[in-house]
């Protein structure tokens, strides 16, 4: 009897679905041709198609633990080719049947001790994804039964292999576009960094050294496209993040030459450039004058009171203040500068400016706190901000917008607020008695129990 014409409906009550139809048709059209050809489809090696579908799982709608399931499948097959025998009928296809017949409890046994219960759920998901056809027999269970002779296997029930040779040339087209895709988001990953470690130099260099023109507008379009590259996952959202950020470069552009074209017809320019050290001007009196005065948003927020009380030798070590202010990655365009904390200064100082935090703001807080602390505070403040990752917008009852971090108000004034911690940093016992520790593990409970009650 042909294997072809054995029922391949599950035993019990679960139904056929269109997937396994599908299954099926393809393993007859797949041996219909090698019939044609009067020999055997051509051999895929079996671990080989087990990588590439590991590439396009997702795809496919399997989990890793599925492909596991599938992985202890394949290791019941002797061969390390999976052949399609042109006639599953005969003699020859009977002996190169694709069909395995564990028992739950040796197939559980190679998937490390899984629970029936979760093995079931895997081998009902890699049928429905076309991967495996069940041969039930007439009672469920699965054996191979022997022919007269007792020479070799007449019939066989289990989990047929077959639609992995018969569609191993889909798998590997899919696995192809899956390296084409990656291929794009990677490289557009790398376009989105350049974009932005552009935006950040210039920017920084317009808002320290005051040019005239619309340089807090971009600030702020800046940082609505600073999104956190770990959520884009296609490359979609990479093009559209790309193309706007190349939009904004373009009026960045515009804007310098016009600054840098007024400046040189400008005499009183001459003096500014003899300082020693970049300095604010006064050309853009509008510009930073919400950020610079020491708030009183700042200065009553409880995680500054946090650090009024932090005891001395309280520093907190760099991987856990990565963890916590972990939007600075954003920013670390070379993508290790955040391993030692002299490249972690260096990456906050360049956040410093497009969080509108002026430079004689930042020379304050390193004077007062220290290189090191200054730099924390600088990325605390990043996720705590408006335009932090874990940001939330609300919209009360009488229209008014509020913005908060994981249930707590944002900092609304940058500037204000490290003026405050360095005000702080510079009272009674001086930088020994500062330290943002308490402030961190604040942070870090808040996130915790937001992501708890997300879950929930």
């Amino acid at each position: 009897m042909s294997l072809d014409v054995i029922t391949a409906a599950a035993f019990g009550r679960r139904p056929v679905t269109r997937a396994q139809i599908e299954a099926q048709i393809s393993v007859r059209q797949a041996r219909a041709r090698a019939a044609e050809t009067g020999r055997g489809a051509g051999a895929v090696h079996k671990w080989t198609l087990l990588r590439q579908l590991g590439e396009i799982r997702e795809g496919l709608g399997l989990s890793d633990r599925a492909l596991g399931v599938l992985s202890a499948l394949l290791s019941f097959h002797p061969e390390t080719a999976l052949t399609l025998a042109p006639d599953a009928g005969s003699e020859a296809g009977a002996a190169a049947s694709l069909v395995v017949f564990p028992s739950n409890k040796a197939l559980a046994l190679r998937c490390n001790g899984m629970s029936e219960a979760t093995l079931r759920r895997h081998l009902a998901a890699l049928v429905e994804a076309g991967l495996i056809i069940r041969r039930d027999s007439p009672n469920g269970k699965r054996f191979a039964r022997r022919d007269a002779e007792g020479e070799g296997a007449a019939q066989i029930y289990g989990f047929d292999l077959a639609p992995l040779a018969a569609r191993a040339a889909a798998f590997e087209a899919m696995a192809e576009d899956v390296r084409h895709e990656q291929r794009r988001a990677r490289a557009l990953r790398e376009r989105v960094n350049l974009l932005r470690r552009e935006l950040t130099k210039r920017l920084a260099f317009a808002l320290d050294e005051g040019l005239p023109g619309a340089w807090e507008p971009l600030r702020l379009r800046f940082l609505d496209l600073c999104t956190p590259l770990r959520r884009l996952r296609d490359v979609g959202g990479l093009s559209s993040l790309a193309h706007a950020l190349e939009r904004l470069l373009g009026d960045a552009n515009d804007a310098m030459e016009t600054a840098l074209r007024l400046a040189s017809s400008n005499t009183n320019s001459q003096g500014d450039a003899a300082q020693s050290g970049r300095r604010m001007t006064e050309s853009n009196p509008d510009h930073l004058q919400d950020s610079e005065p020491a708030s009183e948003e700042a200065g009553a927020d409880r995680r500054a009171d946090h650090v009024e009380q932090a005891p001395a030798a309280m520093a907190a070590p760099l991987g856990l203040v990565r963890e916590a202010c972990r939007d600075l990655a954003d920013y670390d365009f070379a993508g290790d500068g955040l391993s030692t904390w002299r490249g972690f200064a260096n990456v906050a100082a360049t956040v410093r400016p497009m969080l509108g935090i002026s430079p004689d703001a930042w020379r304050e807080a390193v004077e007062t706190l220290g290189e090191r602390e200054a730099a924390v505070a600088v990325a605390f403040i990043l996720q705590r901000c408006e335009h932090s990752s874990e940001a939330a917008r609300h919209v009360g009852a009488d229209g008014r917008v509020s913005v908060s971090v994981n249930g707590s108000p944002a900092i609304r004034s940058p500037g204000g607020y490290l003026r405050a911690l360095s005000a702080k940093g510079g009272g009674e016992g001086g930088a020994e008695g500062f330290g943002l520790w308490p402030a961190i593990l604040a942070h870090l409970a808040q996130r915790a129990k937001a992501t708890g009650a997300g879950r929930r």
